[in-house]
């Protein structure tokens, strides 16, 4: 992470800039896609203004602190940024939660079960699964079937395009069906 400290109307010295420095690098621990980090030292009158703007790969997080004390604005102004930074990391984690949840349960969602007939004739469809024809891995497959509780899946097949069945065995394996034309 690449720090910045500017002083307006006050006196940097080297503790305050390793005060800031150790500050810093505890958020740093807190969310590691910090790139860049600008902080403000201002002194107005008998207020001590610290701002905190934080670079991350697609977002700016910003804090602003005033208090009597510049320490105690130090403090607060990493305080804040804590909390933010807490916030949107929790944000980040739930979306590649979805994300990763939304790869492999949608298959399951995808199969649209539709009544055809309700005939106690022999020979009678009952019901039909239709199944969408996005393309999964083999591997997809398998964590299809074993999240469903199913026997068999038909899928399109990615690594060949073709349509397939992915069937499991009573020994636990599995087993897979593909076209040959």
């Amino acid at each position: 992470m690449n720090i910045t400290i500017t002083g307006r109307n006050i006196d940097l010295d080297s503790s305050l800039k390793n005060y800031m420095n150790k500050r810093l690098e505890k958020l740093e621990r807190l969310y590691k896609r910090i790139y860049k980090c600008d902080v403000i030292l201002e002194e107005e009158k008998t207020r001590k203004i610290v701002e905190i703007i934080l670079h991350l790969k697609r977002n700016r997080v910003i804090a602003k602190e005033s208090s009597p004390d510049i320490y105690a604005s130090i403090d607060n102004a990493s305080d804040s940024i804590k909390k933010q930074l807490r916030r949107l990391r929790g944000r980040v984690h739930s979306r590649r939660r979805k994300a990763v949840l939304k790869r492999v349960i949608t298959p399951i969602y995808r199969f649209r079960k539709t009544e055809v007939s309700q005939g106690k004739a022999p020979g009678t469809i009952i019901k039909t699964n239709l199944f969408a024809d996005k393309p999964m891995l083999p591997s997809e497959a398998q964590l299809e079937i074993e999240l469903t509780n199913k026997q068999f899946i038909m899928f399109k097949n990615a690594e060949t395009g073709m349509v397939s069945v992915l069937y499991k065995k009573d020994d636990g394996n599995y087993g897979m069906i593909e076209p040959d034309f």
